[in-house]
């Protein structure tokens, strides 16, 4: 690592935006090249390289300040994870949605009934409340939890999950793939499982 690197390393983990970004600027494209050919062909019309980078660099600006630098080229190591799961993340949803392709997906008639369906989505398995009382809790929590997550994530859980439109017209919204979509899907369910076992007892086998 160059001098000039290391002090850039340590503003960017100290919060300083400014020395993440020339850092990104300066790595992103070995990244990109290491990931190249890693998209699948028959999911390459539906996800491109640059959603994946897009999200790899969201990550590493809400991470940074975990990141713990361990010799010359962690930084870029690190990266290039983030890059890798975020594209795994992606070509499984898609698998997943073809999968499902065929299935008619449930049509709630309340926002109520839309959070208790997603509830239990997110639940996999975990018992939900079946008290009014608590389910009335459960859902509050989870409402609020959704209102926390980042601004493209949250979108895309209240046009996909809570709404259920067609991902193509989720993704035409957001100016997205619909891989970005599930990307940003798969990112955001795991974000609200944490946020619900961290603040209640909800989910929290998943914590």
């Amino acid at each position: 690592m160059s001098s000039s690197h290391d002090e850039l390393l340590k503003s960017a983990i100290g919060n300083d935006r400014a020395a993440l970004g020339e850092l990104l600027e300066r790595h992103g494209p070995e990244v990109r090249r290491r990931l190249r050919g890693k998209i699948p062909r028959r999911w390459r019309s539906l996800l491109t390289y640059d959603d994946v980078m897009q999200q790899a660099y969201f990550d590493a600006m809400v991470d940074i300040g975990k990141f713990q630098p361990r010799g010359a080229g962690s930084f870029i190591d690190w990266l290039t994870t983030l890059a890798r799961h975020n594209l795994l993340d992606a070509v499984e949803a898609l698998k997943a949605a073809k999968r499902g392709g065929k299935r008619q997906r449930i049509q709630p008639r309340s926002e109520e009934e839309s959070l208790a369906a997603f509830f239990e989505q997110l639940s996999s398995g975990v018992s939900t409340p079946s008290q009014r009382a608590a389910r009335k809790e459960a859902l509050a929590c989870l409402r609020r939890a959704i209102d926390q997550l980042p601004q493209d994530w949250r979108a895309v859980v209240e046009a996909y999950d809570l709404k259920n439109l067609p991902v193509d017209e989720v993704a035409g919204a957001l100016a997205r793939t619909p891989g970005s979509v599930f990307m940003l899907r798969k990112r955001a369910h795991r974000r609200l499982r944490e946020i619900m076992g961290a603040t209640s007892q909800y989910f929290s086998d998943h914590a």
